[in-house]
């Protein structure tokens, strides 16, 4: 694969962008949702997603503004604007908006432990109107469809429906993600802080809560 890189000037970028808040490019045209959450290291040179933990190598060459990975021949442009988010269109009628991510909030918990806070409590209802589950157990589609990367089922009660969830791990930093039913799109968060009572999120991606983003989950009072 090659992916020019084109801006006034040859400009290097650093650290780890995800593409979230991506946006269709001709709404009467058909694509693909459901698709953010690309990883870019551009200091390791390795590109990834959130959904799994694998990696594969990529060489960047600023001076020549491209993007090599040898398993590919496809070729794709993008544009970085003003050092703070990077454009791709992957030609499935949706552009990848990328952007870095702050990783200063690494935590003292893995990820086992935060997926224990997670199925273990009883949050109530998200923003006083959703009632969801973290459940333990496997996503139904995942398990139907005999996936090898099985993400965890999240049992919406108030709409009798099933989403799932997962976390993600960099550098000691830690996201999830999560949707409320089968077919709709992923919220994002970087988990900030966790404690025995409460998790603070940092929204990226909110397709449901609109102008009530959801700040933390709370257990105790």
């Amino acid at each position: 694969m090659v992916i020019g890189l084109t801006s006034c000037e040859a400009q290097e970028v650093s650290g780890i962008w995800m593409s979230y808040n991506n946006y269709i490019i001709d709404s009467n045209s058909m694509y693909n949702s459901g698709n953010e959450g690309v990883l870019i290291d551009f200091d390791n040179q390795t590109i990834g997603t959130i959904h799994s933990d694998s990696i594969v190598s990529i060489k960047i060459d600023f001076k020549q503004s491209k993007l090599f990975m040898k398993t590919d021949t496809l070729s794709v442009s993008f544009k970085i604007y003003e050092k703070d988010s990077i454009k791709i269109d992957f030609g499935q009628n949706m552009m990848h908006v990328f952007r870095p991510l702050n990783l200063n909030h690494k935590l003292d918990a893995d990820k086992s432990q935060i997926k224990d806070f997670l199925t273990q409590n009883d949050f109530g209802k998200i923003n006083g109107t959703i009632d969801i589950e973290f459940s333990d157990q496997f996503f139904f589609r995942d398990v139907m469809f005999e996936k090898p990367i099985k993400k965890n089922a999240l049992i919406n009660k108030s709409w009798d429906d099933e989403g799932y969830w997962l976390i993600k791990g960099i550098q000691k930093n830690f996201f999830l993600l999560f949707t409320l039913a089968q077919t709709t799109d992923q919220n994002i968060y970087q988990i900030l802080s966790l404690d025995e009572c409460k998790m603070k999120l940092l929204q990226l991606q909110e397709a449901e809560f609109g102008s009530a983003p959801i700040t933390e989950l709370k257990t105790c009072l």
